[in-house]
């Protein structure tokens, strides 16, 4: 993401590593709260030098949390990129690709 993302942007990511408003979020114990910020030291510093906020959002399964990214979508802030689509009956293929790192 960072290659793609322009200087002055925002990386929010639901896979990489927690930082430090994770822990918060979390209300980790005091150990915790100092270990997880270097689990995200390395991504954060990358998008330091590029002038890119990293942040980790820790994805709930809520319908709450579902329309407030619909929302962000429909007002433009938030762009999916689709890069392709497949028919159901085609889920295994589309597994294949997601695998390959795509």
């Amino acid at each position: 993401s960072l290659n793609v993302i322009k200087r002055g942007g925002r990386i929010i990511s639901i896979s990489g590593p927690p930082d430090r408003a994770f822990a918060d979020a979390i209300n980790a114990n005091w150990l915790l709260k100092f270990i997880i910020p270097f689990l995200s030291w390395s991504i954060r510093n990358k998008a330091k030098k590029r002038d890119i906020t990293y942040s980790f959002l820790f994805m709930q399964p809520n319908g709450h949390q579902l329309y407030q990214i619909a929302d962000l979508v429909e007002a433009g802030k938030i762009k999916p990129i689709v890069d392709k689509e497949y028919p159901f009956s085609q889920m295994n293929e589309a597994l294949q690709y997601v695998n390959t790192g795509r």
